[in-house]
Formats: C-alpha cells, sequence, structure tokens
C-alpha cells in the first residue's frame, strides 16, 4: 500500500514538520514558487496543504487534490487533515521521518551517539534515532508530553468532525 504523500506551501512549514513526524513523506522547501508545488504534486501525486486560495483554486481546476488550511491551531489542522485524507493522528517510531529533511529514521545503538548528544541526554535516554539523510540525532525527550498532548488533542476534533458535532470547516477542499 502507497502512503499518502504531501506537499506543504511555504506559510505550513510546522504542519510539514508534523506530518514527517507522523510518518508521511512531506515535501517542504520555503523556496518553492506556485508553479513548483503544482508540478511537483502533479508529477509525484502529492497532495497540497495550503494556505493560499489562489493556489488551493489553481490546484483544484488542474485536478490536483489540495488542503486549503485557514485554521491556526494545530490540533485542528492535524485533525481536518486526517479527515480529509485518512491520516493516522499517533507517531509511530518505526515510520516517523526527520521533521527537518524528511529523511527516514533509523534506530541506532546508544553507543553510536554517544559523543553526538549532551551528556545528560545520553544518561537519562536509551533509545536513538538518526536521520538518513542529515545525521540529526532523536529521542523522546521531555518535548514529547507537547506532542502527545496535541496529538491527543487532534484525534478529539477528528472524532467531532466524524460524528458531525465539530464541522466548520470548508467542504469541497479535497
Amino acid at each position: 500500500m502507497v502512503e499518502t504523500r504531501f506537499i506543504v506551501d511555504s506559510m505550513l512549514g510546522n504542519v510539514a514538520r508534523w506530518l514527517r513526524m507522523l510518518g508521511y513523506d512531506t515535501l517542504y522547501n520555503r523556496a518553492y514558487k506556485d508553479w513548483k508545488i503544482l508540478y511537483l504534486a502533479e508529477k509525484e501525486n502529492r497532495i497540497i496543504i495550503t494556505r493560499d486560495r489562489g493556489l488551493h483554486h489553481r490546484a483544484m481546476n488542474r485536478g490536483l487534490q489540495s488542503l486549503y488550511l485557514y485554521m491556526d491551531d494545530m490540533a485542528e489542522r492535524l485533525a481536518y487533515i486526517a479527515y480529509r485524507t485518512g491520516i493516522r493522528l499517533y507517531i509511530d517510531l518505526d515510520k516517523s521521518r526527520c521533521p527537518v529533511c524528511n529523511g527516514e529514521l533509523k534506530k541506532v545503538n546508544r553507543e553510536a551517539v554517544k559523543d553526538r548528544v549532551p551528556m545528560k541526554v545520553y544518561e537519562l535516554h536509551y533509545d536513538f534515532w538518526e536521520c538518513t539523510m542529515c545525521g540529526k540525532i532523536y529521542w523522546v525527550g521531555g518535548h514529547w508530553k507537547g506532542i502527545e498532548e496535541t496529538l491527543r488533542k487532534a484525534r478529539q476534533v477528528l472524532e467531532k468532525m466524524k460524528t458531525g458535532g465539530v464541522f466548520r470547516f470548508m467542504e469541497g477542499t479535497i
């Protein structure tokens, strides 16, 4: 089964990072012009995520899949993307991607990162992942609580969307 893939416009870099953490191949580059986003979405069968109404309408007119996000709350954004595309709203560390460069993460031996992370981190943690593209090292640190809380809220909003309890989102956006 082919996973859903995305391309995100320059106004939504934070959404790109979240989608990558959730394990979705997500292109993002602040320098991408609209024509490049449309080209890559069509060529690579990616869903466009944008805050630009014009880009959204051009994508729809070309028959491309596009989501227009007007909301500011990250949990609402993620819930809406999940509602429209069916993505999972939990982090699977075996599928998670680098939030910085979109590279795949691989679990690495703790000893291999000893000189690459702060000593306190090394002493407190036993599981580490390395980006296969940029080499950045990741671990489940103090920020994990905030990540899980945002995803919990997103799952709650998604359930309300599914039951019709909350639906102030634009229809026909994908």
